[in-house]
């Protein structure tokens, strides 16, 4: 069992037990069954109870969300960092998309340390006066997140037996889509390093007219690649 897991399943039953301390013990509620009375008795095979079906309920929970399976919880995935660590859970398995999952890695932590370097020199410069610069580092970012969901959607429907009675045609297929994505990234990366450099010389003469150019073909690019044009 994943060590995350067994520990939050620990953790549910420590609550537990702490609860039940709190509620037989002498000086807090305390609940003695040694003078035991109808009103005593119920409340006891009550308690047992409620702790039976919260941990039932709790190692259900576990044990059927995609944690368990895949080693992350597609819900839970928020940022970069989460989308990574998720993608490094994938090459634990027996897939044939390793070398992509290592790119999908690296575009993730390139795409991290360029939005902070945005926001480095946007420091520099007032950032205030640039939400428009803000929102498309924001964008690009979250355009990155969106197509490692994409990886991930895809290698959890791998299936290896199918693959091998397929005689090599869906691994094809679905290596072909993770590289058009990578390939969209790549792009999209591109441009925002040359959008870095045009905003890293804000304060020259040509500079603003130069950030506004490329900030208008990076957000026409992220249109594009989303199909949203």
């Amino acid at each position: 069992m994943n060590r995350k897991l067994l520990l939050k399943i620990i953790f549910f039953t420590i609550i537990l037990a702490l609860a039940d301390i709190v509620l037989y013990s002498k000086g807090i509620i305390g609940i003695q069954i040694s003078k035991i009375s109808i009103e005593n008795l119920l409340l006891t095979l009550l308690t047992v109870i409620a702790n039976v079906v919260i941990l039932y309920m709790e190692i259900k929970y576990i044990m059927t969300s995609t944690e368990i399976k895949y080693g992350y919880d597609m819900d839970k995935l928020k940022d970069t960092g989460d989308y990574r660590e998720a993608l490094q859970s994938c090459m634990t398995r027996k897939i044939p998309f390793k070398n992509e999952l290592k790119t999908a890695i690296y575009q993730l932590e390139s795409i991290e340390r360029k939005r902070k370097v945005l926001d480095e020199l946007l420091e520099q410069n007032n950032k205030e006066n640039f939400t428009a610069l803000i929102e498309l580092g924001d964008e690009t970012k979250d355009f990155i997140c969106v197509n490692a969901r994409k990886i991930l959607n895809i290698i959890s429907i791998f299936d290896e037996t199918e693959y091998n009675n397929n005689q090599g045609n869906l691994k094809e297929e679905h290596m072909t889509y993770i590289n058009k994505i990578l390939d969209s990234n790549t792009k999209i990366i591109n441009e925002f390093n040359n959008f870095l450099t045009e905003v890293s010389k804000i304060g020259d003469t040509d500079s603003k007219v130069n950030v506004s150019q490329i900030l208008g073909e990076m957000t026409n690019s992220l249109k594009t690649l989303r199909g949203e044009k």
